[in-house]
């Protein structure tokens, strides 16, 4: 029986380690993380008495890289999960694909199991604007493995680094979940009575590309006249680990609307927006999902969802929600009434 598997493989520039992975992207279940599992290959002559080393290293850009001067970079990287592969310090269990590689890349092949922090968010990165360039705002995974007299010891010439994704997987128990609504009665210092809004959506979960469907209910008792109605897609990002708790809002894709409401009038109106990644000219700095190969799509970031036991101020890395926002404009001295209903953007495996 001839046994197929497709793996990736990156070797150092002497050639003289070689790691091979059988995926690049890693599953986030809230509860757990998938485990990155492959196999290392050494030359045992030019090794001689070093040792090798495996590990998981995370960076998070979180500045623009066009703002770097005077060797000050805008870039946080932390190691994690070293392990010594050569000589063997212990016995690992291995999958079924690891036997098969070991079985055909001979006697110089390790098995290596390396665990993603909990305390870190899923890979992320910010798309470029029309004036941006450079690498933006993001975190990153990269499996690295070296040569060394110890695991602080490591140059380029006999190191290796191959980037994977740490992707978000929507829980099961978020389907379940009833469509989202939610209302809004708000008054205003420069007119008497109240603008009631009430929004709801057609579903808790969507994915991008996919229709949402929002419906509007709109009452104006106050005493002016409702100018305009604006139904957006906006993105929430907040990075925990900076202290001033800073929240960012980018519109994804929007509708504005002359409405011409006078007082005591009420409205139903449907709305119809897609979750789909802008134009970079249009927006910019809108998180997205990048494809690890280049040629393929980008699709935005999913939501965020934690672990219960993780506290979202030690997140290491971003966190990303979303809501549809109806925001009702009576004028320019008077104000504007506004309502967030909160939706799950969830990206199909594969993506």
């Amino acid at each position: 029986m001839v046994v197929k598997f497709q793996v990736y493989k990156k070797s150092s520039a002497n050639n003289k380690i070689t790691i091979y992975i059988p995926k690049r992207d890693y599953l986030d279940h809230v509860t757990h993380v998938d485990p990155i599992e492959g196999v290392l290959v050494l030359d045992p002559n030019y090794v001689q008495a070093r040792n090798v080393y495996v590990q998981l290293a995370l960076s998070f850009r979180f500045g623009r890289e066009e703002d770097e001067s005077m060797g000050y970079n805008f870039v946080k990287t932390m190691y994690l999960c070293v392990t010594q592969l050569y000589p063997p310090v212990q016995d690992i269990t291995t999958t079924e694909i690891q036997r098969n590689l070991i079985s055909k890349l001979g006697n110089f092949a390790f098995p290596f199991r390396l665990e993603f922090p909990e305390l870190a968010s899923p890979s992320y990165s910010m798309m470029q604007g029309w004036e941006d360039n450079g690498a933006l705002m993001g975190v990153e995974y990269e499996v690295m493995a070296f040569v060394g007299c110890n695991e602080h010891d490591m140059h380029k010439r006999s190191s290796c680094k191959l980037m994977i994704r740490r992707l978000m997987e929507c829980p099961a128990g978020e389907f379940d979940k009833a469509p989202p609504e939610d209302s809004l009665c708000r008054t205003f210092l420069t007119c008497s009575g109240t603008v009631n809004i009430d929004a709801s959506l057609n579903s808790h979960i969507y994915y991008p590309e996919e229709d949402i469907l929002i419906k509007v209910a709109l009452r104006n008792t106050t005493s002016r006249e409702v100018k305009r109605i604006k139904v957006k897609i906006v993105q929430l990002s907040e990075v925990p680990m900076f202290n001033d708790n800073q929240i960012r809002d980018k519109t994804v894709t929007k509708i504005d609307e002359a409405l011409n409401l006078p007082p005591g009038a009420c409205t139903n109106r449907q709305f119809t927006l897609i979750p789909a990644v802008p134009s970079k000219q249009a927006q910019g700095q809108i998180f997205v999902q990048t494809d690890l190969r280049g040629d393929g799509k980008d699709t935005l970031a999913p939501t965020t969802i934690l672990n219960a036991r993780v506290n979202k101020n030690d997140l290491f890395g971003i966190v990303v929600r979303y809501a549809i926002r109806v925001k009702v404009t009576l004028g320019t001295l008077t104000g504007d009434a506004i309502l967030d209903v909160p939706f799950v953007l969830a990206v199909q495996q594969g993506s």
